[in-house]
C-alpha cells in the first residue's frame, strides 16, 4: 500500500508537503447494519450504491443485481446520530435488470437520483436520471424536457450508459461521466439543461489515453477534478468554468501493478477538505471471487493538487467513541459522503446546532442512566462529567466534519460514520 501512489515530484519535496500539512484523524462515532433496507426484493434495491447528505439527513440508494428487472430507490435516514435512527423508504421504481450502479446527489431540497445506468437500451422506463423532492419523494415530471427522466444519449448522442452523478461546486450544476467518453457532461438542476461539457480526457502516466471512466469528485474550493477510471485515480487542474489545464485529467495513481480490476463497477472516490488537511477517500477492487481476494478497506490519502500520500486505512473494526469494536468490512463495494453535522461530544446532546437550555436538561433528566443520547464523553454513565461538557459549551454551535461510508458484500449492507478530528485524536 506504501507505494500504491505515485507522487509527483522528487521524495524531498514530498516529504516537505508532508511535514507542512496538517492531519487530520478519523475516529469511528457508529457502525449500523442497514440489510433490514436493501434486501432480495426490496423495494430499495439489493445493494447500497451511493449516499448523500442534506445537513441534517442522510439518503442512500440502493442498486439491483438480479437478471430481472428489478425494484430501486431511495432510503432516507432521519436522526442518525441519535440512538435510534429511522430508516424510512422514500423512493421506489422498477429499473433495467443488473442494473449495476445508482447515483445520487442532494441540492437545495432536491434529489437527482441515477438508476438503471448501467443498462444501454435508452428507455426511460429502464434506466436514466430523475429529480424527486427530498421531502416527500414525488418525483418532477417537469424536468428534462418534460418527461422527468434523463436517459443517456440524451447528455450526448455517444452515449449508452451513465456512470456517475455529482455537484459541480464551481458551477452549481450536475456533472456526469460516461464510460467511453473523456468528457465531464454537465446539466443545469433546475431543468437539465445542457451546459458546456469539460474536455478531460484521462491520460496515463506512460502516455495514451483510457476512458474507462466510474466516478467523480470536486475540490469545493476550485473545482479541481478527480476520477476513477479503469484502475487508476486521475486528477484535472480547474482553469476556467468549462476547461481544466490541457483538456486532460492527468494520472496521479496507478493501481494496476496491484492487480485492480479495469472493468470492475463501484469503484469511487471523494475529495474530503478538513481543517486539519485535504483527503481522497477510495476503495479498489479486484474482482475476485472470494473476500480474501479483494481489498476489503477503505484507502485515505492526504495532499493537494496532484500530489497525495498514504494517509491511513479504515478497517471498519476501528473503535467507536463509546469502546466497542465493530467487525471489519468484509468486501469492497464501497462509496462515500461526507457533511457537517452537530458535535454531541461537545455539549449539543440533542443534536439541534446549539448548546442550550434544552441540552442542559436532557442531560439532567437522564442523569444517573446510561442513555447514549445524553452520554456525551461515552464513559456508560450520564454524570457530572457530560453536565461540565453542557456548561462550557453553552451558547455555542459546535460542528465537525463526518465521513459516511457505505458498505456491502451482496448479502448485507452497512453503513459507518467516522468524525474528523485534529491528528492524534480518540
Amino acid at each position: 500500500m506504501k507505494g500504491s501512489l505515485k507522487i509527483l515530484g522528487t521524495a524531498v519535496a514530498v516529504l516537505g508537503v508532508c511535514a507542512a500539512q496538517a492531519q487530520p484523524s478519523l475516529v469511528h462515532v457508529k457502525s449500523i447494519d442497514i440489510s433490514s433496507s436493501f434486501s432480495a426484493g426490496g423495494a430499495q434495491g439489493d445493494t447500497v450504491g451511493a449516499l448523500a447528505w442534506d445537513g441534517k439527513n442522510l439518503y442512500i440508494a440502493g442498486f439491483a443485481v438480479p437478471a430481472a428487472d428489478s425494484p430501486v430507490g431511495v432510503v432516507k435516514v432521519e436522526g442518525l446520530f441519535g440512538a435510534s435512527p429511522t430508516f424510512s423508504p422514500l423512493i421506489s421504481l422498477t429499473q433495467a435488470a443488473a442494473s449495476r450502479s445508482s447515483y445520487l446527489v442532494y441540492h437545495n431540497g432536491s434529489i437527482y437520483l441515477g438508476t438503471g445506468l448501467g443498462d444501454g437500451t435508452q428507455n426511460p422506463a429502464k434506466t436514466g436520471v430523475r429529480k424527486f423532492d427530498a421531502m416527500t419523494g414525488a418525483q418532477d415530471n417537469s424536468w428534462s424536457g418534460g418527461d422527468g427522466v434523463l436517459v443517456p444519449n440524451e447528455v450526448d448522442g455517444g452515449n449508452t450508459r451513465l456512470e456517475c452523478l455529482e455537484r459541480d461546486p464551481r458551477t452549481d450544476s450536475l456533472a456526469m461521466l460516461a464510460r467511453g467518453r473523456g468528457i465531464t457532461f454537465r446539466r443545469s438542476f433546475a431543468d437539465a439543461s445542457a451546459l458546456p461539457n469539460i474536455l478531460s480526457v484521462p491520460t496515463l502516466f506512460l502516455g495514451g489515453t483510457t476512458t474507462g471512466v466510474r466516478d467523480l469528485s470536486f475540490n469545493p474550493a476550485n473545482g479541481d477534478m478527480y476520477m476513477r477510471v479503469d484502475n487508476s485515480v486521475f486528477y484535472a487542474e480547474r482553469t476556467a468554468d468549462n476547461a481544466v489545464a490541457g483538456g486532460v485529467a492527468n494520472e496521479i495513481s496507478n493501481l494496476s501493478f496491484r492487480s485492480d480490476n479495469a472493468f470492475a463497477v463501484m469503484i469511487n472516490v471523494l475529495y474530503m477538505p478538513t481543517e486539519y488537511g485535504d483527503v481522497l477517500v477510495f476503495n479498489r477492487r479486484t474482482g475476485g471471487a472470494t473476500p480474501e481476494a479483494r481489498f476489503q478497506r477503505v484507502f485515505v490519502h492526504s495532499g493537494t493538487g496532484a500530489t497525495w500520500t498514504p494517509h491511513t486505512e479504515l478497517l471498519g473494526n476501528e473503535l467507536l467513541e463509546d469502546g466497542t469494536e465493530p467487525s471489519a468490512f468484509s468486501f469492497d463495494v464501497f462509496n462515500f459522503a461526507y457533511g457537517d453535522a452537530a458535535d454531541r461530544s461537545r455539549g449539543d446532546a440533542n443534536m439541534d446546532g446549539i448548546v442550550n437550555d434544552d441540552d442542559l436538561l436532557m442531560v439532567l433528566f437522564e442523569f444517573g442512566t446510561e442513555n447514549a443520547d445524553a452520554d456525551l464523553n461515552n464513559d456508560g454513565l450520564v454524570d457530572d462529567e457530560d453536565l461540565l461538557i453542557v456548561l462550557f459549551n453553552f451558547g455555542l454551535s459546535p460542528k465537525d466534519r463526518y465521513l459516511f461510508i457505505i458498505s456491502s458484500n451482496l448479502n448485507s449492507d452497512r453503513l459507518d460514520i467516522y468524525r474528523v478530528a485534529a491528528g492524534g485524536e480518540q
